[in-house]
Order: C-alpha cells, then sequence, then structure tokens
C-alpha cells in the first residue's frame, strides 16, 4: 500500500510549533529541507536582542526589507554595552523591523532620533526611560499617534515627588492596561495613576533582587498605610532582560506572574490590600 503524503500545512504546523516552544531547534530545523528552511528561517528572527543577536546584522545585507518586516516581533537595542551594536546598526535595524510589536530600549541607543521611525509602527509593548527616549521630561508626548496602540509600559524613569509631567502623559495613552514603574515611588503618584490612566488593569512596581528588602518595606511603610487598589503590585526580579526575552516567546513573565496574583485577590485567595509578590 502506498505512504500517503504528508499534507503541507500540518508539516508546516508541526515544525513551527517545535520551532517556537524551542528556539534552540531552529538551526538544526533549517537544515531538514528547502521547504522547511522557508517556513521556519523567519522565527529565528522573532525575538531579537541586540546584545547576543549578531546574525541579524549579515542577515540585512543579504534579506529584502519585507523580511524583516514580517519576521521580527520582539526587538530589544541594548545600548548599555560597550561592545554592542553602533547607534548607526540599531536604528537601522529598527527601521527595518517595522513590524515590530513589542520594543525596548536602553543606553545610548535611546534618544528622541527614534521617534520618527516609531512613528511608522504599531508598537503594543514599550520598555524603555522615557526621559533618554526623548531627551528630558519636559519634552514626553506619549500622545503622539505613535503610541496610540500601547498596552504594556514599562519605564525606568524616576519619579520624584514633584513629578508632574510623567503623571499627566501615561494616562494619553488610550490602549494603556499594564504599567511598571521601577524602585520606590511616591505613593499618592501611584495613587493618582491608578485614579487617571482610564483602562489600567494593572500597575507593577518593581525592584531588583538585590534591593528587595528596601521594596519590601517600601510597600508596608508607605505604599499599604495609604493605597487600597487590588490592581497595585510589587515584586522584584533577578534577571530582568532574561524575564523580558522569556516574555517574548511567550512564556511565564512578571507581567503574567502579577495577571495571576491580581486575578488571586479579586477571587479572595489572597487579601485584597496584599501588594508584594513573592
Amino acid at each position: 500500500m502506498p505512504t500517503q503524503p504528508f499534507p503541507a500545512d500540518l508539516a508546516r504546523e508541526l515544525f513551527e510549533t517545535t520551532a517556537l516552544m524551542h528556539p534552540n531547534t531552529i538551526p538544526t530545523l533549517l537544515q531538514v529541507a528547502r521547504r522547511v528552511l522557508i517556513w521556519i528561517e523567519p522565527l529565528l528572527y522573532r525575538v531579537v536582542c541586540s546584545s547576543s543577536h549578531p546574525a541579524i546584522l549579515r542577515a540585512t545585507k543579504s534579506k529584502p526589507p519585507a523580511f524583516f518586516h514580517s519576521a521580527v516581533r520582539h526587538l530589544f537595542l541594548d545600548g548599555s554595552t560597550s561592545d554592542a551594536w553602533s547607534f548607526e546598526e540599531a536604528t537601522a535595524v529598527l527601521r527595518l523591523c517595522t513590524g515590530v510589536i513589542n520594543f525596548a530600549v536602553i543606553g545610548n541607543f535611546s534618544g528622541p532620533t527614534l521617534l520618527p521611525i516609531l512613528a511608522g509602527m504599531k508598537v503594543q509593548r514599550l520598555t524603555a526611560c522615557l526621559e533618554l527616549l526623548f531627551g528630558d521630561h519636559a519634552s514626553t508626548d506619549l500622545a503622539l499617534p505613535a503610541f496610540a496602540s500601547l498596552t504594556h509600559v514599562d519605564i525606568f524613569d524616576e519619579i520624584l515627588p514633584d513629578e508632574t509631567k510623567l503623571c499627566s502623559s501615561l494616562p494619553a495613552l488610550p490602549a494603556l492596561t499594564h504599567l511598571c514603574l521601577n524602585n520606590e515611588v511616591p505613593p499618592p503618584t501611584i495613587q493618582l495613576l491608578l485614579a487617571t490612566c482610564p483602562r489600567l488593569a494593572l500597575l507593577v512596581v518593581l525592584w531588583p533582587k538585590t534591593f528587595a528588602r528596601e521594596g519590601l518595606s517600601w510597600v508596608m511603610d508607605e505604599a499599604a498605610p495609604v493605597i487600597r487598589d487590588v490592581r497595585l503590585v510589587a515584586g522584584m526580579y533577578t534577571d530582568y532582560w532574561a524575564d523580558w526575552e522569556t516574555g517574548a516567546r511567550g512564556l511565564p513573565n512578571f507581567w503574567t506572574a502579577a495577571e495571576d496574583f491580581v486575578a488571586q485577590k479579586r477571587s479572595g485567595a489572597i487579601a485584597a490590600d496584599q501588594y508584594w509578590m513573592d
């Protein structure tokens, strides 16, 4: 009895699922057959971190812009290390990756030069220091059309008690549902953002693990006595950028952990005034 050929659509689904679940297998899968290479190669570039993904620089010299528009969905431009790409290389890659929905940028790669590039994209998740991205806090303008699709925003800016620009800018994001701030934030600022961001479902405040004690003290001594809102979650991270990449690959990260934490508070499994997430 002749063997029936395996349907191409099922074969493609099988290879793509394997590649997404186990990214380390992609180089091997690319060698299986020509059609598998066509299916799978874009997934090799689905998540790009400039500090650990030099292959994309080589690919920009051999592949058309349409490839990067379709392939790259999560992009982290790390300008914090001296051995990273040049600023020109970073901006060139960003210009090609117009289909990015999750964008993170730090260090020397961040600045107002990026704003015209982002204007042509529909980024849904942004991780950045807004002061660096816009040049200064006074120039921050999140009402720009480039940010209209943002649902998740994680900012590294230091927020002082008299900070007003950020507090007035963040509520201007019409799609914002998830907001993360880093390190100590004045409780009145937290209260203001919870009250004025119209669709906010979650507000997270994070500390590096080495400052977890300070974070817990902030919750107990400053936040908990005055804030009554189940949407507030505070916690710590061990390796922030590893967590970012994990989330970009569709795996559990601090966002999903915080969502679960809030869901448990709403269900009564955790006290509504419990804010620290271990």
